[in-house]
């Protein structure tokens, strides 16, 4: 068995190693309390794995989950000697144009004049893969044709590089004018790979599923939650920040920005929506003056609480009548003392913040 990635044991490793080290030699917070016999005496066996030990079952998965990063492979059969690839490798080197152009004519070229599967990659100092095997003539020739000679960056062409590179049985350098053909003499050494990775990552899986079952009462893992996280490509935000859009509308609110504390209640209105969220999105569009507006969602709030239909009622009441041509002075009599009517009804249970009219939920 190899890797074909074995540098991931050596990035991975040593950083999963020093984690797990502080977790499995940390003390619980009762062993600063109390002394190791004490514990033991009031210490009962619920027939679950301790804490060290969890922390051992998940130290042993992740790196069974490395290993299957690394991709374990066994070698299979061998590769039959018939199967030829042609390798068409373009040098990409700097040069001049008139050579750029001609490596790319005469790359066409050879393609024209072969038969079966052909690769096409380019080399300086790094290989560059521009297509992979294919008979597709039409389309190889133009993946050449339209080569941009901006790709010419380096003055190195590591040829010995390219060929361990490749795939192909054989290889034609196009440098050029100079075409070479080399054919691989090894390729009875060639070997299929079979994939292992599965192995160690179905053991890791079963081993955090035995650390996770095995955890007590007080911290079993919600079913419901492990069965949303399994249901696939759902919007399933947490939202776990949403707090703080409400808390920035309350205190633009608060601080007079009337239109900036409209536009955060209304995101966090589309985000939680609540008769409360309406009634307050509601009241800070009545005082940045979009009075039309703030009646759609007074009338919409659909409260289901008494106080804070009343509220509502009350808001809504003080509105200005401009669609009915009644001057706000008539209104604001009959509207003030109706509004100290019913503050003294609905006052009790009502938090009001800072004398504003939000309704504090």
């Amino acid at each position: 068995m190899s890797f074909v990635h074995p540098e991931f044991f050596l990035f991975m490793t040593p950083f999963v190693a020093f984690l797990f080290y502080l977790w499995l030699t940390q003390k619980a917070q009762e062993e600063h309390i109390f002394t190791p016999e004490a514990l033991e005496k009031l210490h009962v066996d619920d027939q679950t794995v301790g804490l060290k030990g969890r922390n051992a079952l998940f130290l042993v998965a992740s790196l069974l989950i490395i290993m299957a990063l690394a991709q374990p492979v066994m070698r299979g059969e061998r590769l039959l000697d018939s199967v030829k690839i042609l390798t068409l490798a373009l040098d990409i080197s700097k040069r001049p144009l008139g050579e750029f152009e001609a490596m790319k004519k005469n790359a066409i070229e050879r393609i024209n004049s072969t038969d079966g599967e052909i690769e096409i990659i380019a080399f300086d100092e790094k290989v560059y893969r521009i297509a992979p095997r294919s008979e597709d003539k039409k389309t190889l020739k133009e993946l050449i044709g339209n080569l941009s000679p901006d790709g010419m960056k380096s003055t190195i062409a590591d040829e010995e590089g390219m060929r361990k590179r490749c795939n192909g049985s054989d290889i034609v350098i196009v440098s050029g004018e100079k075409i070479t053909h080399n054919v691989v003499k090894n390729e009875s050494e060639k070997w299929e790979q079979i994939p292992l990775f599965y192995t160690p990552l179905g053991l890791a899986m079963l081993l955090i599923a035995l650390a996770l079952s095995s955890m007590s009462k007080r911290e079993t893992v919600s079913l419901a939650m492990l069965a949303l996280l399994c249901m696939g490509e759902k919007n399933l935000n947490a939202g776990v920040l949403d707090f703080t859009i409400l808390d920035n509308a309350t205190r633009a609110y608060e601080a007079k920005e009337y239109a900036r504390s409209a536009k955060l209640f209304r995101e966090y209105q589309q985000l939680h929506d609540s008769p409360q969220v309406r009634y307050n999105y509601a009241n800070a569009l009545f005082k940045a003056g979009d009075y039309e507006k703030a009646r759609y969602w007074y009338e919409n709030v659909n409260a289901t609480d008494e106080k804070l239909a009343r509220w509502v009622e009350l808001n809504r009441a003080k509105l200005p009548m401009v669609k009915r041509d009644i001057p706000q002075k008539v209104v604001d009599k009959h509207v003030k003392m109706s509004a100290k009517r019913e503050v003294k009804k609905i006052n009790k249970g009502i938090q009001i913040r800072k004398s504003t009219v939000l309704f504090a939920y």
